[in-house]
């Protein structure tokens, strides 16, 4: 008994929190706007980065942090292409874009910000 407790206590930490990329099909989205609050000369600041995507008519919003000191590994320059076709996975939460590196970027919904300046759709889906 605990065995089975002591077990428990160290595989909930792990498992806890984790997101799995789901399971449904690849939808296109294109890219239709970005934006991004970014943290120059500051040491252990955050940068945020925003993106807007049409998926089949639904416009999902997706935010990054990305620390400035591991802005070299992470930052998601990839995605600052407008009107560029990405492959993304979603689910109620999350945005997840595969990678080149074969890891896939998950953004967090958030559509609390009004920072899009370009798309006139991304500023509408923002509450």
């Amino acid at each position: 008994m605990v065995l089975v407790l002591s077990l428990a206590a160290f595989a909930a930490p792990v498992s806890f929190g984790k997101s799995e990329v789901p399971s449904g099909p690849v939808v296109q989205a294109v890219m239709l706007d970005h934006n991004e609050y970014p943290c120059e000369n500051c040491l252990f600041g955050i940068a945020d980065y925003y993106f807007c995507f049409d998926a089949n008519s639904k416009i999902l919003i997706g935010h990054d942090k990305v620390r400035t000191q591991k802005w070299w590994q992470h930052t998601p320059t990839g995605l600052m292409e407008r009107g560029k076709t990405v492959q993304i996975r979603f689910d109620d939460k999350y945005i997840w874009v595969p990678q080149a590196k074969g890891k896939d970027l998950r953004l967090t919904q958030d559509y609390t910000k009004k920072i899009f300046l370009d798309s006139d759709r991304c500023q509408a889906a923002v509450k």
